[in-house]
């Protein structure tokens, strides 16, 4: 009686890796956390504070895993700034960069600074000095091309 159950999560999952994922960034881990006052243009103190996250920070969005070593949650404006970054989806390849700036509110962002892609097999798939990213759908696009993800490998 068990194994029907069981048979059906792991058919629950399978279904899962092709669905779109909810684009919520979730903090996984910081080794020190800080809030800060947030200012408008005008100087004006906001709601809001923001956080400012330092050490090994990781983050989760759907199957995309960020480390980095700090990153700023904008928490007025629904943006965060991640410095360093690797962004590693187990299913497809993993990006490094030296900036992420990402939009809660779109769940998409922009990496910069000297990107590299590489494979799940290691094979470099391309470099760019930005990288449009919508972590909703797992979409990476360079410039006006986009990055194919290679086939799983077995």
């Amino acid at each position: 009686m068990l194994a029907p159950l069981f048979t059906y999560a792991q058919k629950e999952k399978e279904e899962d890796k092709n669905k779109d994922s909810d684009g919520i960034l979730n903090l996984v881990h910081a080794d020190r956390t800080v809030k800060v006052p947030s200012f408008n243009e005008k100087g004006e103190k906001r709601r809001k504070e923001d956080t400012k996250y330092y050490g090994a920070v990781q983050f989760k969005i759907g199957n995309n895993d960020i480390a980095c070593d700090s990153a700023t949650v904008h928490e007025n404006d629904d943006l965060v700034d991640a410095y360093n970054v690797t962004i590693s989806n187990p299913i497809y390849f993993t990006t490094k960069a030296g900036m992420l700036a990402y939009n809660k509110e779109t769940k998409s962002g922009r990496v910069t600074k000297d990107v590299n892609i590489t494979a799940l097999n290691g094979s470099l798939v391309g470099t760019s000095e930005s990288v449009e990213v919508d972590l909703k759908k797992e979409a990476y696009r360079i410039g006006m091309g986009s990055i194919t993800p290679p086939a799983p490998t077995k």
